[in-house]
């Protein structure tokens, strides 16, 4: 039995590991992303006002997808360190 829990709690590791990378990227190419909408705006303020009030509802929902990913992201990392803690991996 405890074989079995070992194979699991390993196949569970290896695949938190592969979404935490996954996570990872998506995360990083956003705040690529915001960050070069930021410099692009950075002389067009009046634009970038207009163009923000008429997206509000859009960005809002792309908020609160990004911090919800932001969220899964932590609680992955988490649930790795756990993970490994239970196998008795904490030298990685």
């Amino acid at each position: 039995m405890r074989n079995n829990l070992d194979e699991i709690i390993k196949e569970r590791l290896e695949n938190r590991i592969l979404w935490k990378n996954y996570l990872g990227w998506l995360l990083t190419h956003r705040d690529l992303q915001i960050q070069a909408k930021r410099k692009f705006y950075e002389n067009k303020p009046i634009l970038n006002l207009i163009l923000k009030l008429y997206f509000l509802p859009y960005n809002t929902i792309k908020y609160f997808i990004y911090r919800c990913d932001r969220h899964k992201f932590e609680m992955i990392e988490t649930e790795i360190q756990m993970l490994k803690k239970v196998r008795g991996d904490d030298d990685e």
